[in-house]
């Protein structure tokens, strides 16, 4: 592989779309290339920041105005192509119609200006959008019918330490609840496992739970188990990077060491891989657990691994009593 193309290859590898040969070939061009090397590692920061943008709010008023202006626009169109088919009759017909409903819909758009004093009284506004709060302690959101999470929000923690998780569905509801509570921690599992749309609303359920894990108090279950199988199988890596973290910090499982093992051997991202490292060291230290040392080895001595993977994975097993 030539330098030229490298950047291209290491994207390409990113995204899973890197065939195997193509692979090795990039791994062996830059362990003896340090030009191309700090570029493969930008391109990585680069993609590990992707879908950490928060969600730009949308507002009832401007998803209102957007939607009429695309209808006028619909209309337009459509009495352009007829112009060039329609009998002169029809096309005059046509007109009156376009004009009639692009004046309405031009009319909802510049409605700012203030209506006549005779004017009969304004009709009642009607909100299409309700608004909920589940408390979390005492009420659980049904999420058997897999809906599709929208419009994503999080609260901080209040003084008690309880937060805030908002989403649309039909009805815009806000779960309100401590982290542990079934009804967040079950809301916060959906979005990471993919309920949301958007890679920025899961890797922020992540760091919430991040926020509140620890040793002493770790995730719900549920958590726990979207949180590996986000490890094992989103294809963002910057999801699977905020998952391998959070599951650093909560006490090891065979579980989590059977996903940080298989991070460690197949991850295409290095930068998850040496998560991985860094954690299955930390097990291997603790419980002197085979399966990781084993692991480490591998690492240390694959010479198609990336140089900096080599070198952690090498470096732990220095600080492990074998």
């Amino acid at each position: 592989m030539e330098c030229r193309d490298v950047v291209e290859a290491s994207v390409s590898r990113l995204s899973g779309e890197l065939p195997p040969r193509e692979s090795r070939e990039l791994a062996r061009h830059i362990e003896t290339c340090p030009r191309c090397a700090a570029a493969v590692s930008a391109a990585d920061t680069v993609w590990n920041r992707l879908g950490s943008d928060p969600d730009a709010p949308v507002t009832e008023e401007f998803r209102g105005e957007t939607l009429d202006l695309l209808r006028a626009e619909t209309i337009r169109r459509r009495f352009a192509r007829a112009r060039r088919s329609l009998p002169p009759i029809l096309l005059r017909s046509a007109a009156l119609l376009a004009v009639g409903v692009g004046g309405y819909a031009l009319a909802k758009v510049t409605s700012s200006a203030a209506a006549p004093e005779s004017a009969a009284q304004p009709a009642a506004v009607v909100s299409l959008a309700a608004n909920r709060t589940i408390d979390a302690s005492r009420s659980v959101p049904d999420l058997s019918q897999q809906p599709r999470l929208s419009n994503v929000a999080y609260r901080p923690a209040d003084a008690s330490g309880r937060v805030g998780v908002s989403f649309d569905v039909t009805t815009h509801y806000t779960v309100v609840g401590r982290p542990d509570d079934r009804g967040v921690a079950n809301v916060l599992a959906y979005i990471v496992s993919g309920g949301s749309g958007t890679e920025g609303a899961r890797g922020r359920a992540i760091d919430l739970v991040s926020q509140h894990a620890s040793s002493a108090q770790p995730p719900a279950p549920q958590i726990v188990r979207v949180l590996v199988q986000a490890l094992r199988t989103d294809k963002n890596p910057g999801v699977r990077k905020k998952a391998a973290e959070t599951l650093a910090g909560i006490p090891a499982t065979p579980e989590i060491r059977d996903a940080f093992v298989a991070a460690l051997k197949s991850d295409p991202n290095p930068a998850v891989r040496m998560v991985a490292v860094e954690n299955l060291a930390k097990m291997s230290m603790i419980l002197s657990d085979p399966a990781a040392i084993e692991t480490l080895r591998e690492k240390a001595t694959d010479s198609r691994e990336n140089g900096f993977v080599r070198t952690r994975a090498a470096a732990a097993l220095r600080r492990i009593d074998l």
